[in-house]
């Protein structure tokens, strides 16, 4: 039996629910693929992407799961290699959302000079200021395509 190494990082795990929006973070590591306690329809474990976050006011850093508008964000202000995310002052903001019926708090990571703001299908985006808001294309069906 072959075995793979696995990188997790230990720790408490941030708490949303009890933050406030315009509170200032860092991120002090990399980000790591983790397993998720979610699974993915066919019973595998989703994975997660967690980084250790220091919260200002906050003694120590906690180990934070960084949503899709998250790392989008800070790949567009510091670039694809999670190692340049560290160190740089991020905006919390933090709404409430269901997932799965369950009320949650969802925790958003935003740059100096971006803004969180709902595309035109209604997902959350982090943009530059000023920046047009992301439109997706709208799917082109044939008529001849449907079958009734």
């Amino acid at each position: 039996m072959k075995y793979q190494k696995e990188v997790s990082l230990g720790g408490a795990w941030v708490k949303a629910s009890e933050l406030k929006n315009g509170m200032k973070a860092k991120l002090v590591s990399e980000a790591v693929p983790q397993p998720s306690s979610f699974t993915n329809k066919d019973g595998s474990p989703k994975t997660q992407d967690v980084a250790k976050l220091r919260i200002e006011g906050l003694s120590e850093p906690f180990n934070c799961s960084l949503n899709r508008a998250t790392i989008n964000a800070l790949v567009d202000a510091f670039g694809e290699d999670s190692k340049e995310w560290q160190g740089h002052v991020l905006t919390i903001e933090t709404e409430k959302v269901r997932v799965g019926g369950v009320a949650r708090v969802a925790l958003y990571l935003v740059p100096d000079g971006y803004e969180k703001k709902d595309d035109d299908n209604g997902y959350a985006v982090i943009t530059k200021k000023g920046s047009p808001t992301p439109t997706t294309d709208p799917i082109q069906i044939n008529d001849s395509d449907i079958p009734f």
